[in-house]
């Protein structure tokens, strides 16, 4: 299905299991899409939506920079999930999908139940920092606009990032690349320019006036956002932070049982 606005089109997909009154709103990360949740959505009770973000799968826009902005684009996902349900939604954000679920719990309290952090950030403090990742995700987007979308996922696929990655099944790693090489690399490159970590509001001073009960997760392997969520954790009033035994940092995809373990406990479900 799609969902358009004046400048984008989103893709998304909806599951229904069983009457359980539970709205889930499921955002992936970097150069991922709507199916690397899909085995998540098929545990999770009640309405499921998953969207591609701007950039990513069917997804796309033919609007400038600002329509790919972490602000826009959570405006445009609090619109959908006023369309699919009155009802408010539990966001699980991956990663970039996590930046905008913190984006999107600021913005539209209202529709936000229950807030999950995987591996995610509340933005950049220091100004040179920023204007420093800001420069990085530049070289990133030249990368994709100028060379071939295989040498970029070769590249992106062994960032230390995701080194804990390789232990998984062949399987796993075969679906992982698959999804990253049907992106599009001018569709890659805006996402980039558009809500890469630099782009993103500072929410840190922000953080200990968010009412959203808030649970964060990282990776035992992920030693930068074990720390950054460690901090989160700290400032969010209503939170509650996991450390997941064994994996890095896409948790969702390296031990989805542990996480769907706890997301379950919170949920009594």
């Amino acid at each position: 299905m799609f969902f358009k606005t004046k400048f984008s089109k989103y893709y998304y997909t909806v599951f229904k299991n069983g009457s359980a009154p539970f709205c889930w709103l499921l955002l992936h990360g970097f150069m991922g899409s709507h199916r690397e949740y899909l085995n998540i959505a098929k545990k999770l009770p009640g309405m499921i939506i998953i969207p591609d973000l701007l950039g990513h799968g069917q997804s796309e826009s033919t609007g400038n920079i600002e329509c790919f902005s972490i602000e826009q684009q959570a405006d445009d996902l609090a619109t959908l999930s006023r369309q699919i349900t009155n009802q408010k939604v539990n966001v699980w954000g991956y990663s970039m999908g996590g930046r905008l679920a913190l984006a999107l719990a600021f913005r539209h309290p209202n529709i936000v139940n229950h807030l999950y952090l995987e591996s995610s950030t509340a933005g950049i403090k220091d100004n040179s920092a920023r204007k420093a990742r800001i420069a990085n995700d530049q070289r990133l987007a030249l990368k994709l606009q100028q060379d071939s979308l295989v040498n970029f996922v070769n590249f992106w696929e062994n960032l230390p990032l995701f080194s804990s990655q390789k232990c998984l099944p062949s399987k796993v790693q075969a679906f992982v690349r698959t999804q990253r090489l049907q992106q599009s690399s001018a569709g890659l490159s805006k996402s980039l320019l558009g809500m890469g970590t630099g782009k993103m509001p500072n929410y840190w001073d922000e953080l200990p006036s968010l009412q959203t009960i808030t649970t964060l997760f990282a990776g035992e392997f992920d030693f930068k956002f074990s720390s950054i969520t460690h901090d989160m954790q700290l400032l969010i009033p209503n939170s509650e932070r996991f450390v997941i035994s064994g994996v890095g940092h896409n948790i969702h995809l390296e031990n989805p049982n542990e996480i769907l373990a706890i997301i379950r406990k919170k949920e009594c479900i």
